[in-house]
């Protein structure tokens, strides 16, 4: 199975997936390729910053589904979508925040419109 194939058919992966594009505020469209997603084709954002934090985003994602994956599998421990969802919007805020030089992310505009946090 590949990544684009497991990243969309686990029904828990597919439900994060829609949450994290909701709350950016994109229109999830499953072609059932995260390929493309993670090559920049989900949307523009208005800004290279945008684009390049969008893309960080997706990322997380991608890594947190397979972290969470690997420890049910592998230490039967359980997840649910809203706890992944914001491990996801934890995880990519502290990652993206420190990295990002050129703008201070405030936490609250993060979780409630973090398109703008770029404009």
């Amino acid at each position: 199975m590949t990544l684009s194939q497991s990243s969309t058919s686990c029904a828990k992966a597919c439900d994060i997936w829609v949450n994290i594009f909701s709350w950016w505020g994109i229109n999830w469209v499953s072609n059932g390729n995260i390929s493309d997603l993670l090559q920049g084709n989900s949307g523009n954002l208005g800004s290279d910053l945008g684009n390049d934090v969008w893309q960080a985003v997706l990322w997380t994602c991608c890594y947190l589904i397979w972290k969470n994956r690997n420890e049910k599998v592998f230490k039967y421990k359980g997840w649910n979508v809203p706890v992944a969802v914001r491990e996801i919007q934890v995880k990519s805020f502290e990652w993206i925040s420190k990295r990002c030089k050129t703008k201070h992310l405030d936490w609250h505009n993060w979780l409630h419109t973090p398109p703008n946090c770029f404009i």
